[in-house]
């Protein structure tokens, strides 16, 4: 199979294959190696792209690498922070809100919920928290510690 892009659209691939490598690997101590090979293939099509300046090759380890260019290019980096602040929102919500279910209902009974009884008890927590971190963001959020 053979499949054909245009530069536009191979500049568009490299961004998706970086992003998709930083997503898989930005958490691991060695990437996935089918991901990387991938990356190593996409990336080995730079110089038919005239697409150099985005991407290097490192003669010792004979691999390909997004250039400092490439990775500081102000839509990657913003799709990247993007990402992290919505999944800070995301994640403080639900674990807000579930936290929330387990003292009123108790960790036993949440347990043996179903899904979409757990989710109809959850729901109106997890709207209450992001309106209110919608409007106010940290501001009203406090940390209780014993004294």
């Amino acid at each position: 199979m053979k499949i054909e892009f245009t530069q536009k659209q191979y500049e568009a691939l490299l961004k998706i294959v970086y992003l998709g490598s930083w997503m898989a690997s930005s958490t691991k101590e060695e990437p996935a190696k089918e991901y990387e090979n991938i990356e190593q293939y996409v990336l080995s099509f730079a110089k038919d792209f005239k697409m150099e300046k985005f991407v290097g090759f490192d003669k010792k380890l004979k691999s390909y690498y997004p250039s400092e260019e490439f990775e500081n290019a102000t839509d990657v980096i913003e799709q990247i922070d993007d990402y992290d602040e919505y999944k800070v929102w995301e994640t403080l919500v639900l674990y807000l809100s579930h936290r929330d279910i387990v003292k009123k209902y108790g960790e036993k009974k949440v347990e043996q919920m179903s899904e979409e009884e757990l989710l109809e008890k959850e729901y109106p927590l997890i709207q209450k928290y992001e309106e209110e971190f919608r409007e106010h963001g940290f501001d009203n959020l406090f940390v209780k510690t014993k004294k």
